[in-house]
């Protein structure tokens, strides 16, 4: 029979996971027994604590903007705390999504390029992200700022599903919350370094020292790293390979507690990268290829008559306080960004001097926050209500060279000559919100949460097309001006029961949106709608064996109107449009197991139904309808078995072996294009002492070649990172 996926939920598919689920829980409720352990504890990663049972540390968390035990909160969370960063060479956005289920992560022709899924939901390069990104509190507002390198972190926290209510606007596939170390009365450092087979030559480093003993604390920490590319430009004396990097990047932190109630901490980081850009690769859909003109490139090989360059500047500055009262804690968060990158491409992706773009895209962003958290002692429930205000002002201009071998081409709008083609955008968004969540015990073992918020934004554009024939006179070709106010009811209800203190199921319901706004003037400045879901959940979180093991499991339905799809035109510019209906329906586990002193597993798997209900291309004409949505995997699923042990005195060793593994994707809305299914293998030994740890390891072990993703209209590709064999050493004092 054929399958129906025009706007309906599936029944059959959602009883059998919520029967998977439900068996899964009474499994966990009764199958396991605890049992009694004596054996010595799990060490430190630095210093053995053999007083210690071996278990599970406790894990507080702060993804309900208050601190609770991550396996009291009903959502499906992911935890990665300082140590695990470190054990796992945690250096960036690609290593976290290794680590995290259902989170992928290509860093796909420059930074600003990036694309990101959670649970299936893409953020979008060129418009609204659907994941929110949170560094020390303080929103970073579009997806182009989000592949940058993670240092001096001491927690993050990936919240999966929507997270509307307490976060608001762009949060419909989760939040991820980054929070960096904070100074205090201990004084500590580190200095480390890396280098690996591409030449890398990675220092970095941090010192927290108290000013004050007990009032002022000042912490400063950064890196500095180079690396060369790993993709190979076939044209002799056109810069150096494609992927090489050049980049630094510092945070500094004043923190004072002027009394015992409050705690202000004021940071400025800032962030400067030089990389290589789009070395993207011919494959037989291109159509120089295609007419015969040019051959597909190989594998890691591409042939540009000119070098891609990305140049980026992001730095910003917050201000973080806290005061606790008798009737809870008043936080007030203060953040701004400043994001400017320069891109050069040669946007044929040929040796033939046809077309280059060059991209400037300036962004400031402006928020505030104040929110007030109820106080444990003083209520018998708990209750949360805040104020969130943004400003957003973003320039984004791009210019088209047509160059001489397209002087007669029918895409050249100054045939039979050349020039340059300006495309510019200056747009503003402004919002408010108001949010608010409250939870109560019904009874002895159930948690009802009820959250709300409301929001409201203004968005304007002021967009033009400018002509510049060479040795001719510049002339405006087009001028749009756009505005529009979206507003957003997002409710939140979970219930949640708790079999034990060791045990809970969970149920939620909730709403989130993305934002509309506007394609630039190339497309007539044509508006896009706001994009709707609600989505459905149940899960369990529980632990077993004296916290010696946990497992988490999820499954959920997240049911999405008016999707916004990237396009591109004749000049490969991006547009975005509206594509009807969709859904994501998936199932995610997640295990820690300490099997015995020093040796601990963990593993976690996603199977992800991403489809089309309603979406016929405009264009076309084509019919998409239960078409999976290009570049999400049917599954993905990653185990890493790491052993710590005693050696000698102060030293210890470690070893750690993983693998993440990622399903079929395709790269075009039709589903003719596929990437088959491909595993990454890392490696990790090393020796650990008081003061000095000297890593071993190799990334990609078996040299597994992937492609990252395919512009499929234009015929060009990107493949992922070959193996990478390194050596690190870190100096702690």
């Amino acid at each position: 029979m054929e399958r129906l996926h025009k706007g309906k939920i599936r029944l059959s598919t959602i009883c059998f996971l919520l029967l998977l689920i439900s068996a899964a829980c009474l499994f966990c409720v009764r199958g396991l027994r605890a049992e009694e352990v004596s054996a010595p504890g799990l060490a430190d990663k630095k210093e053995e604590k053999s007083e210690a049972a071996y278990r599970i540390e406790k894990m507080t968390v702060t993804a309900q903007k208050r601190e609770e035990n991550v396996q009291d909160v009903p959502d499906s969370v992911t935890i990665v705390d300082e140590v695990a960063i470190a054990d796992a060479g945690i250096t960036d956005m690609v290593g976290l999504a290794a680590n995290v289920s259902n989170l992928e992560f290509y860093d796909f022709g420059s930074r600003w390029h990036s694309q990101m899924f959670l649970r299936g939901i893409k953020s979008l390069c060129n418009a609204e992200p659907a994941t929110g990104l949170y560094v020390d509190g303080v929103n970073y507002s579009k997806s182009h700022m989000f592949a940058f390198p993670l240092f001096d972190v001491a927690r993050i926290e990936v919240l999966r599903g929507p997270q509307g209510t307490l976060y608001g606007r762009n949060t419909m596939a989760g939040v991820i919350n980054i929070h960096t170390k904070k100074p205090d009365n201990a004084t500590a450092g580190a200095v480390s370094a890396s280098f690996n087979d591409y030449n890398q030559r990675e220092v970095k480093g941090y010192l927290r020292t108290p000013i004050v003993r007990d009032k002022l604390f000042f912490s400063i920490a950064g890196l500095v790293s180079t690396r060369d590319g790993y993709m190979e430009n076939d044209m002799p004396g056109v810069g150096d390979d494609g992927r090489h990097t050049d980049g630094k990047a510092g945070r500094l932190k004043l923190r004072f507690l002027p009394t015992a109630e409050w705690d202000i901490t004021l940071s400025l980081d800032g962030q400067q990268n030089d990389d290589g850009a789009f070395p993207f690769r011919r494959t037989s859909r291109n159509s120089l290829v295609k007419n015969g003109m040019l051959a597909e490139d190989s594998p890691y090989h591409y042939s540009h008559d000119f070098a891609g360059t990305s140049e980026s500047d992001f730095w910003g500055a917050s201000l973080n306080a806290s005061y606790d009262m008798d009737m809870g804690r008043l936080t007030s968060i203060t953040g701004y960004r400043d994001f400017d990158d320069e891109d050069m491409v040669d946007s044929d992706f040929s040796p033939l001097d046809m077309a280059r773009m060059k991209k400037e895209l300036k962004e400031h962003s402006f928020s505030q926050e104040i929110r007030l958290a109820s106080s444990a002692e003083k209520y018998s429930f708990e209750w949360l209500i805040g104020l969130y205000y943004f400003n957003i002002d973003a320039d984004d201009h791009i210019t088209n060279y047509f160059r001489p071998a397209m002087a007669k081409s029918p895409s050249n709008p100054f045939t039979p000559g050349t020039g340059a083609r300006l495309t510019g955008a200056d747009g503003s968004n402004e919002g408010a919100a108001l949010f608010g969540q409250m939870s109560w015990p019904v009874g002895k073992t159930l948690d009802l949460t009820l959250g709300m918020r409301y929001e409201y934004e203004s968005a304007e554009m002021d967009a033009l097309i400018r002509d510049t024939p060479d040795n001719g006179v510049e002339t405006t070709t087009a001028h749009v001006s756009s505005d529009n106010d979206f507003n957003a009811f997002l409710p939140k209800i979970s219930l949640a029961w708790h079999f034990n203190p060791e045990r809970m199921l969970y149920a939620t319901l909730s709403r989130a949106h993305r934002s509309g706004g506007f394609n630039g003037p190339a497309t007539g400045g044509t508006p896009y709608d706001e994009e709707y879901s609600w989505a459905y959940e149940i899960g369990s979180k529980s632990s077993f064996l004296e916290k010696r093991m946990t497992l988490n499991i999820a499954g959920f339905y997240t049911d999405i109107e008016d999707e916004q799809i990237t396009r591109f035109n004749e000049y490969n510019q991006s547009y975005l449009e509206n594509a009807g209906a969709s859904h994501r329906l998936g199932l995610e586990a997640e295990a820690s197991f300490v099997l015995m002193q020093g040796l601990e597993l963990k593993a976690a798997f996603a199977w992800l139904e991403a489809l089309y209900d309603r979406y016929a291309d405009p264009v076309t004409g084509a019919d998409y309808d239960g078409k999976t949505i290009f570049g999400v995997p049917d599954y993905t699923y990653s185990a890493a078995l790491q052993y710590r042990r005693s050696l000698w005195r102060d030293w210890h060793f470690f070893g750690r072996a993983d693998v993440s593994g990622v399903g079929t994707r395709y790269f075009d809305d039709a589903n003719t294009v596929e990437e088959s299914p491909y595993e990454l293998c890392n490696l990790k030994l090393g020796l650990e002492g008081r003061h000095l740890d000297v890593y071993l390891w190799v990334n990609n072990l078996f040299d597994r070649h992937y492609r990252i993703a395919e512009n499929v209209v234009r015929g060009i590709t990107e493949d992922g990172e070959p193996r990478t064999v390194g050596i690190s050493l870190a100096y702690r004092f």
